[in-house]
């Protein structure tokens, strides 16, 4: 692994390693990502990563931008390979998640969404005070398990008040409706692109393999290693003026 500019960068070994290099069936390609196939072994391609690394480091360079900013950046993952690295990750860089399901209209309609998470809030704020035992038994079964939902869908976008400044997908054709709504939005889309997945529709696309829990962890780790030390920019106030007059000598 060599760190250029803060930013790490795999060697070719290691990406083949971990089948960052493992495409999907060449029956499912993609046609607009015939340029980052290396060859086809079989029944499946192969892709090229020399370009791989390349993409990496150009969206591990935007990503560390963003991060330098204090801006958000929403992790999608709602692939079976992908869930539980991109909440963990999501986590310690304390960023929002959705690795459960992408609900329709999360930037489309973002303020209904955003109502939804209040309600969430608000329900759990009732729990912790123990306002739900002025319901009875049924009542408060019908809340808690309203919690529970909400919390599956939800729970990862509690302190979103507003849209992301990038989107990171874990995989594209996992959360093509995520990217299509952050497309519509114009949120810059960053992640993992496979054979089979259109890479126009990413602003930073990684042609990788999207369907390894060992391809999409190594990555996701690496975005975690790159940011997780970025130093974030606080704004600085402007010194407080004194306003007070010189009282020197008597003067007022």
């Amino acid at each position: 692994m060599e760190t250029k500019d803060n930013i790490l960068e795999p060697d070719l070994e290691a990406l083949t390693l971990h089948g960052v290099h493992l495409g999907a069936l060449r029956s499912h390609g993609h046609p607009k990502m015939k340029p980052y196939v290396w060859s086809n072994r079989n029944i499946f391609q192969i892709i090229d990563l020399g370009k791989s690394k390349e993409d990496l480091k150009v969206a591990l360079d935007f990503l560390v931008g963003i991060r330098k900013k204090g801006s958000i950046i929403l992790f999608v993952g709602t692939g079976f390979a992908a869930k539980e690295i991109t909440k963990k990750v999501a986590e310690d860089l304390d960023m929002p998640y959705v690795t459960e399901r992408w609900l329709g209209g999360t930037f489309t309609n973002f303020p209904t969404i955003s109502r939804r998470i209040d309600y969430l809030k608000n329900l759990e704020s009732q729990k912790a005070s123990g306002e739900l035992e002025k319901y009875t038994k049924y009542e408060v079964l019908r809340l808690q398990e309203k919690i529970k939902k909400l919390r599956k869908d939800l729970g990862g976008l509690v302190n979103l008040n507003r849209l992301p400044d990038a989107i990171w997908v874990s995989s594209a054709n996992y959360d093509k409706i995520a990217v299509k709504e952050a497309v519509k939005k114009n949120v810059p889309v960053v992640g993992l692109v496979n054979t089979n997945a259109d890479p126009t529709l990413f602003d930073y696309p990684i042609p990788a393999n999207d369907n390894a829990i060992s391809a999409v962890s190594f990555i996701l780790n690496l975005v975690r290693e790159t940011l997780i030390n970025v130093k974030i920019a606080v704004p600085v106030e402007p010194e407080a003026v004194n306003l007070k007059k010189d009282n020197k000598n008597g003067k007022d």
